[in-house]
């Protein structure tokens, strides 16, 4: 936030945007890094209003359409983002899905 890198990253991120992503954009990106930190003055890209430095603020290196993009967040507004982001695509009938496991260790019925 503020504009600093985090120390683990070697390439300068992406440059700010001067637009708004549409809601398709936003539940086409897929998440890469993510930071969380004070706000950094930033407008929310889920619900517009600036995260300012008073803020808990989280920002996410996305993928979107093969460019990277840098997304800020407000908490409950990346929750929000997190949970209408599309879901992957439907496997086959016939691959078998993930072991459920009971709270008791046995397998359901």
């Amino acid at each position: 936030m503020n504009r600093s890198a985090p120390a683990d990253r070697s390439t300068p991120g992406p440059e700010p945007r001067g637009t708004r992503l549409t809601v398709a954009a936003l539940r086409r990106a897929v998440p890469i890094k993510m930071w969380g930190g004070k706000g950094c003055g930033a407008a929310c890209d889920f619900c517009r209003v600036v995260v300012s430095q008073s803020d808990v603020e989280y920002e996410i290196e996305a993928e979107l359409d093969t460019q990277r993009v840098t997304l800020h967040f407000h908490p409950r507004c990346h929750d929000a983002w997190k949970a209408g982001r599309e879901p992957p695509a439907e496997r086959p009938a016939d691959e078998p899905g993930p072991a459920i496991e009971q709270a008791d260790g046995s397998s359901p019925p």
